[in-house]
């Protein structure tokens, strides 16, 4: 009996296994060969190792490697834990105690705490020295070597209290009883801040934003090159949810600060409290609404006549401006919608406060 057999073009097929050989990993090919060789029978590892190139001692490592693949030590990897070329200073673990001597004339610490330790030398310097004790290490090393001291460039932390005030709260109790019963009384609560004033024009400002290409501005925000500036006035009603901003193109006065009650009141206060019958301003002590002041006294008093009602004044404690609730429920997200973004005009600073909203159903109103 006779059999026509057909052989497989060889260069073809080497040539596809070269190919696919050639987009495995180190493990992979070691593996890929040896299970190859295996199939060809005898002379398969000879063969093999002649086709994809590798040195013929590769193909009988794959071939105990195969033995324990459902239990593969290296998992994922492409060696086995503790593979590869051992680290410097593990090969050289003496260099270690030549490390501390750079720094010793130029340390500092905590007496309490051993396990605290800070210095100035920077890792050229400690490259420099360490070379004159015979240890040739460049300054990358010097940061692995530092690590292991456990030092790094790290910031000072403010987290330390500035002391004990057990009268701290004091002012705070009051100022909370007069609001609730304010509030149960169905009359308003004002909340007054002025944002930080913000020059006009191609000047940078802190934030990014989604474009294409970075927007351009000038190399440093000199306040010459500004074509004008915006202070934007904050007020907030307690027991809604809707804030106003007023933007002033002069001075943070207290004829401003007043005026910004009196248009708040007339377009939303009356709308969103119709029933009120006095009126509560809380704000802090300082700026343009200081309370120390009889200007701003003359001044909260015509509004008081414009607006034929009572107004009651509620300053913050001092150094307390960050305890206004405004600050945290409406200025914090003005100041996210405006983000990134130039102030080369007017109504691009409108436009910008007018889209501040949350979650929670924030709105803004915005006049000038």
């Amino acid at each position: 009996m006779a059999f026509d057999c057909q052989k497989h073009d060889a260069p073809d097929i080497a040539q596809l296994l070269r190919q696919y050989d050639q987009s495995l990993s180190a493990k992979d090919r070691r593996r890929f060969a040896a299970v190859e060789a295996l199939t060809l029978g005898h002379g398969g590892t000879t063969d093999m190792a002649h086709i994809l190139g590798c040195d013929p001692h590769t193909l009988p490592e794959g071939l105990r490697e195969r033995k324990p693949w459902p239990d593969d030590p290296a998992g994922q990897r492409v060696r086995q834990p503790g593979g590869g070329r051992k680290k410097t200073e593990a090969q050289h673990p003496a260099w270690l105690q030549h490390v501390p001597d750079p720094i010793k004339e130029r340390s500092a610490g905590d007496p309490r705490r051993d396990d605290v330790l800070w210095t100035d030398v920077t890792p050229q310097e400690r490259t420099d020295r360490l070379h004159a004790h015979g240890v040739c290490a460049g300054p990358r090393m010097v940061r692995r070597l530092r690590e292991t001291l456990g030092l790094a460039r790290r910031q000072i932390a403010n987290v330390l209290p500035g002391g004990d005030s057990p009268q701290r709260d004091a002012p705070f109790r009051p100022l909370g009883h007069l609001i609730q019963a304010l509030l149960a009384a169905g009359n308003p609560v004002v909340r007054i801040e002025t944002k930080k004033k913000a020059g006009l024009g191609t000047l940078s400002r802190h934030g990014q934003v989604s474009c294409q290409q970075a927007l351009q501005a000038f190399a440093h925000d000199v306040p010459s090159l500004a074509r004008g500036v915006i202070i934007p006035h904050g007020l907030s009603d307690l027991a809604q949810h809707h804030g106003g901003m007023h933007g002033g193109l002069s001075r943070d006065t207290t004829a401003f600060a007043c005026e910004s009650l009196r248009v708040f009141w007339h377009s939303d206060g009356r709308r969103l409290s119709p029933n009120a019958s006095a009126i509560v301003l809380l704000c802090d002590g300082g700026g343009s609404h200081r309370g120390y002041k009889h200007r701003c006294k003359e001044d909260l008093q015509a509004v008081v006549n414009d607006l034929a009602g009572p107004i009651r004044v509620a300053h913050s404690p001092a150094s307390c401006s960050k305890g206004n609730p405004i600050e945290r429920r409406l200025l914090r997200h003005v100041t996210r919608a405006c983000q990134g973004v130039r102030f080369d005009a007017l109504h691009t600073v409108l436009g910008l406060i007018q889209k501040t909203q949350t979650q929670q159903g924030l709105s803004v109103t915005v006049r000038v």
